[in-house]
């Protein structure tokens, strides 16, 4: 029963094979029956038509570029400028590579076929980015929510206001608390007022931060709001809500007798790396980088279209 099986696969592929042969044959006719005419349409008016084309496109790129280097930031943290560029950049490569898939290459041009592929992907590539850089001003403006709660007054927080809007910072320090009850309370309350931004920022796939933050914050933010459900209590247990907070024992000697008490003291390391996340966090920064992907396939394949191109007008551009 296996051999007919065989013999009929063997006929439906040499099927496939003749049937591919004759429609070469045939366009080969077609051309040599339209004579000189169709041998000019076929091999150079067509290739000369859709260089043209290639060049249009080449152009409205390079009027794109210019000037999508020309928005104007108002101030470091004008996320809503740089929201604004991420759209206008989709929309401008998602019409591009519209355009590029409509094109025909001429039939017996490899070359030609090539670079319609080259193209679909830069532009593919080129806009890939954006989606990561409206994440990471979601999460620079989640992180500045966070960073005003613990210090409201900070010059890294007014830099972040639009200018006309920002104050002097107070010359009156903030009341420290002096016994357990007054702490903890300020330390909940805080932690409270984050955990809905710490929880969006947090609550998704890692973003590129252009270095390993967004694993590193995470981690610190966990292991600090895990260790107040329990420590907070057995300190409070131990101690009294009425003990000074001058009087309470290094997070180090807590450790000893009430573990997990040196995970609230990494709340200055979680702050001081926010912090970064902020100051390195600008509108225009996190705009250029989502616009202008600098990946090793991205620069090789620009290289290699560019090439392209230069050989297509040597023989096309007039």
């Amino acid at each position: 029963m296996d051999i007919p099986e065989t013999i009929n696969t063997s006929v439906i592929t040499d099927a496939k094979k003749g049937n591919k042969k004759l429609l070469i044959i045939l366009v080969v006719a077609i051309i040599l029956g339209l004579g000189g005419g169709g041998y000019w349409y076929v091999m150079m008016y067509q290739p000369a038509q859709y260089a043209k084309a290639i060049f249009a496109l080449e152009a409205e790129m390079q009027a794109y570029g210019a000037q999508s280097g020309q928005s104007q930031f108002r101030w470091r943290y004008d996320y809503e400028t740089a929201l604004n560029a991420l759209d206008k950049h989709e929309a401008f490569f998602t019409q591009f590579n519209k355009k590029i898939e409509a094109l025909n290459p001429p039939l017996f041009d490899r070359e030609m076929k090539e670079l319609k592929e080259s193209l679909l992907l830069f532009g593919k590539e080129s806009s890939s980015g954006v989606n990561n850089g409206r994440r990471a001003v979601a999460f620079v403006k989640d992180a500045i929510e966070i960073y005003k709660i613990y210090y409201p007054e900070s010059t890294t927080i007014q830099a972040t206001l639009p200018p006309e809007t920002r104050r002097p910072p107070s010359i009156i320090p903030r009341t420290q608390p002096s016994d357990l009850a007054t702490l903890f309370e300020q330390w909940k309350s805080m932690l409270e007022a984050s955990k809905p931004y710490a929880d969006r920022m947090f609550n998704q796939e890692p973003i590129n931060l252009g270095d390993n933050y967004f694993s590193e914050l995470k981690s610190l933010w966990e292991e600090i709001y895990n260790a107040t459900k329990t420590v907070l209590p057995a300190i409070e247990s131990k101690f009294g809500r009425s003990f000074p907070v001058q009087s309470l024992p290094s997070p180090t000697e807590l450790e000893k007798t009430i573990p997990g008490a040196t995970s609230l003291d990494k709340i200055d390391e979680f702050l001081q790396k926010l912090e970064s996340v902020i100051i390195r966090g600008s509108a225009e920064g996190i705009s250029r980088s989502a616009v202008y992907p600098q990946s090793p396939e991205l620069q090789s394949r620009s290289q290699s279209m560019n090439e392209s191109l230069k050989k297509l007008k040597e023989k096309y551009a007039q």
